[in-house]
C-alpha cells in the first residue's frame, strides 16, 4: 500500500503537483453515505464521480489508512465510464470498483485522486469496518410487521384479546405473542434524504447497516440516475441497475457461511420489503428485475433464497420482452435447480416431516395476497371494498407459510436467516381500512408466534435462535376510543380525508359529526369459533382515525427474544438492526441471554386471577349455606343509549 507521503512526492515528481490557473475545479466525489459501515469481508461498490474534468485521460489513484491498515480489496471488477451527467458540454469519468471489501475491523480513510492533466484532486471518506467472526451457527427469524407503529400494535391487542371479556379494568387475561417478547426498544427510521421514509430504503436500512433514498433496494445514487424513463423502462433500465451496491445480510451469511436464506410475505414477493434481503436497483418499481435477481444474483452470483413465498406469480411466469426484456419461466427454472413448487393453501400444508423439501417456492397469486380479514370469510364494512380473489381463492395465511418456511430451512438442524412480513398492515392502511389492516396485524402476530415456539423449544434452541419484531416505518394512525355501533350514523374509521373533533366547517361552526356513537367503555368483540380472528359482529368496538394515508417518520417498536436479545434494548438507529443481529452471530451471547434470564426472574409478575373463581360455588359456614356469585365489576361503564347525541362543550348542544 502507497503511503500518502510517498504518493503526493510522487505526483509532485512525475510533473502532476501544479494546478494550472485559471481553470475551473471539477467536482469529485465518493458515493458512499458520510456514515457509511461494514462487517469484514461485507461487499460493497465504491464508486467514484468526477466531473467538470480538463482532460480526457484523467485517472484515480485510491490509497487506504486507517486502522489494520490493508489495500482496497475488490472481488469485481473495474469499471471506468464518462458521458455520465446531465451536462454533455464538460468531460466527465466514473470509476466504479465492483464487491470492495474490508478484511480487518477499523476506521479506514479512502483518499481518492483525480489526475486531471497536469491537476491533481483528491477527497476523503471514511468507512467503520466492524469484526465479523461466527461464533456458532445461530438462527435468526426477522418479523417485519409493515407500517406497524405503537398504535397498530395497540390497536391489534385490543380487538384479538379482548374477545371473551378478556379485556376488563383496563387489564388484558394474556398479550399478543410480539408483546410477549422480553426485550423492547425504539428504532428511528428517517432515510439518507427524507423524515419520512418508505419501504425500500429503510428494508435496505436493516439489510445492509445503511441508508439510502427513498425508493432505492441497497443501491446509493449516482450522476447517471436520470437517464431511467419509466415510461421507456426496458431501454433505460441498464441506469436504474448499475448502482453501486451493498451486500445485504442474507446474501452475506449465504456466501460466506453456507446459511440457509427464506423471504415469506402476505405481498407481491419482488416488493420492497422481501426485496430488500435479495435485490439491488435504485427503483423498487422495477419488479420483474428484481425477481430475475432473486435467480440469477445480483452483487453475487445465484439463487438467492432456499424459500420465497408470497404472491407475486406473474413476475416469474408471464414475462415478455415488453415488460421483462426475456421471455424466461423463472419458476421452472427455479424448480430445475431443485425448489418444489407449491401454488396454494392445501399444497403447502401438504409439506410434513416425511417429506421436507430442501427448498420451496410458494406464489399463491398474482399481486399482493389478499388479506386475512378476507380469507376469513367475514362481511366488509360500507367503507372498505369487498375482496377480489379472482381465480386465487385457496391462499395461506401467514403463520402457515411461516411454519412451513422454518421447518425447510432448518431441515437437518441447518442454520438460516429468514425474513416474515405482514404487508398488508400497510396496504390496506394507506387507504385507511381500519378492518382490513387490524386483522392482518392480527395475522401476523400468529407468524410470530410460530417463531417465537420454534426458538422457545427447548434451551438450547433459545440459545441458538434470536427473533426480532418490528417495522419498516410507521404510519398514521391514533385509537380514539370505543363506539357504538348501534348508534345511527356511529363512524368507527376516522378516515383522513373528513374532518375530526373541532375541525372547522365551511360554515364556521364546530365540525363534531364524526364522533357521533363515541363510548366509555371497553370492545365487546367476539370469537366464537375460538381461532382468536374476532367475527368483528359485535356491538362496542375500537374507535380509529387516520391522519394521512401516507407513511410517517415517526420511530417504531422493536421487540426481541432468544439469542443476544438484550441487545436490542434501547433507542437507536434502523440501521444498528443490522449490526446487532451480526454481533448476535459474532459473540457469545451467554452472559447477555443470562442477564436477561435474571431480568425476568426478579421482574414484577403479570397477575393473571384464578379463572375458577368466576364460577359459581356452594360453600358452608356455621351451617349457612352460601351461594357464590360473579364479582361485579367495580364501575358500571357509561355507555351511550341509541339515539343520544354527543356535545363537545355546552356551546355545542344539540
Amino acid at each position: 500500500m502507497k503511503k500518502i507521503w510517498f504518493l503526493s512526492l510522487f505526483l509532485v515528481l512525475c510533473g502532476f503537483g501544479a494546478t494550472v490557473q485559471g481553470q475551473s475545479v471539477p467536482n469529485v466525489r465518493v458515493i458512499l453515505p458520510e456514515r457509511f459501515r461494514v462487517l469484514t469481508n461485507q461487499w460493497f461498490d465504491l464508486r467514484i464521480e468526477a466531473e467538470n474534468l480538463s482532460s480526457p485521460t484523467a485517472r484515480v489513484v485510491v490509497d487506504i489508512d486507517g486502522d489494520n491498515k490493508e489495500v482496497l480489496n475488490f472481488a469485481g471488477a473495474l469499471e471506468e465510464t464518462s458521458d455520465n451527467d446531465s451536462n454533455s458540454s464538460t468531460l466527465d469519468k466514473a470509476w466504479t470498483y465492483r464487491k470492495a471489501y474490508f478484511a480487518t475491523p477499523g476506521i479506514k480513510t479512502i483518499y481518492v485522486y483525480i489526475v486531471d492533466g497536469r491537476r491533481i484532486f483528491g477527497v476523503a471518506t471514511q468507512v467503520s469496518v466492524q469484526q465479523f467472526n461466527l461464533q456458532s451457527q445461530k438462527s435468526v427469524i426477522v418479523f417485519i410487521g409493515d407500517a406497524m407503529g405503537t398504535a397498530y400494535r395497540d390497536a391489534s391487542r385490543i380487538v384479538a384479546q379482548s374477545t371473551g371479556n378478556r379485556f376488563r379494568e383496563g387489564w388484558f387475561d394474556e398479550l399478543q405473542q410480539m408483546d410477549k417478547m422480553p426485550v423492547t426498544g425504539m428504532s428511528m427510521t428517517y432515510s439518507l434524504e427524507n423524515i419520512v421514509p418508505d419501504s425500500a430504503n429503510t428494508g435496505s436500512a436493516w439489510t445492509t447497516g445503511n441508508k439510502t433514498i427513498n425508493g432505492a433496494l441497497n443501491v446509493f445514487p449516482d450522476n447517471n440516475d436520470f437517464r431511467y424513463a419509466p415510461s421507456n423502462q426496458q431501454a433505460t433500465k441498464q441506469f436504474a441497475l448499475d448502482n453501486p451496491r451493498v451486500e445485504t445480510l442474507w446474501q452475506y451469511l449465504k456466501r460466506r457461511h453456507n446459511y440457509k436464506t427464506g423471504i415469506v410475505t402476505t405481498s407481491d414477493v419482488a416488493d420492497a420489503t422481501p426485496a430488500a434481503e435479495g435485490a439491488h436497483t435504485i427503483t423498487r418499481s422495477l419488479l420483474k428485475d428484481v425477481a430475475k435477481q432473486y435467480v440469477d444474483g445480483s452483487i453475487n452470483q445465484g439463487n438467492q433464497f432456499d424459500v420465497i413465498m408470497g404472491g407475486g406469480l406473474e413476475h416469474f411466469n408471464a414475462r415478455t420482452v415488453s415488460n421483462s426484456g426475456d421471455t424466461r419461466n423463472l419458476v421452472t427454472e427455479l424448480q430445475g435447480s431443485g425448489y418444489s413448487y407449491v401454488q396454494n393453501r392445501t399444497e403447502l400444508n401438504a409439506i410434513n416431516n416425511s417429506n421436507t423439501p430442501n427448498k420451496l417456492l410458494g406464489l399463491f397469486r398474482t399481486g399482493n395476497m389478499n388479506v386475512a380479514y378476507d380469507k376469513l370469510g367475514l362481511v366488509r364494512p360500507t367503507d372498505e371494498p369487498n375482496p377480489d380473489f379472482g381465480s386465487f381463492t385457496n391462499q395461506p395465511y401467514l403463520d402457515e407459510m411461516t411454519e412451513k418456511a422454518i421447518a425447510v430451512l432448518n431441515k437437518n438442524n441447518a442454520p438460516f436467516i429468514l425474513m416474515v412480513e405482514g404487508a398488508s398492515i400497510d396496504k390496506q392502511s394507506h387507504p385507511n381500512y381500519a378492518n382490513g389492516q387490524i386483522w392482518d396485524n392480527i395475522e401476523f402476530d400468529k407468524a410470530v408466534g410460530i417463531g417465537r415456539t420454534f426458538a422457545n423449544r427447548n434451551a438450547q434452541a433459545l440459545a441458538n435462535t434470536l427473533v426480532i419484531c418490528t417495522a419498516d416505518h410507521d404510519q398514521s394512525m391514533s385509537i380514539i376510543g370505543a363506539v357504538d355501533t348501534n348508534v345511527t350514523n356511529a363512524v368507527q374509521n376516522v378516515i383522513s380525508i373528513l374532518p375530526y373533533a373541532n375541525g372547522s366547517r365551511p360554515n364556521g361552526n364546530v365540525g363534531s359529526e364524526n364522533r357521533i356513537g363515541e363510548t366509555s367503555g371497553f370492545p365487546d368483540y367476539l370469537d366464537l369459533n375460538g381461532d382468536r380472528y374476532p367475527e368483528n359482529t359485535n356491538r362496542f368496538k375500537l374507535k380509529v382515525g387516520y391522519r394521512t394515508g401516507d407513511h410517517t417518520g415517526s420511530s417504531v417498536p422493536v421487540t426481541a427474544e432468544g439469542a443476544g436479545a438484550l441487545l436490542f434494548y434501547g433507542y437507536f438507529d434502523q440501521t444498528d438492526i443490522f449490526f446487532k443481529m451480526a454481533k448476535a452471530l459474532t459473540i457469545n451471547t451467554q452472559v447477555l441471554d443470562e442477564a436477561l434470564s435474571y431480568k425476568r426472574g426478579v421482574d414484577v409478575p403479570y397477575f393473571s386471577p384464578a379463572t375458577q373463581l368466576l364460577v359459581e360455588k356452594l360453600g358452608g359456614k356455621n351451617g349457612v349455606k352460601v351461594t357464590m356469585l360473579e364479582n361485579a365489576p367495580l364501575f358500571a361503564p357509561r355507555l351511550m343509549k341509541e339515539g343520544e347525541n354527543f356535545c363537545l362543550d355546552e356551546n355545542d348542544k344539540h
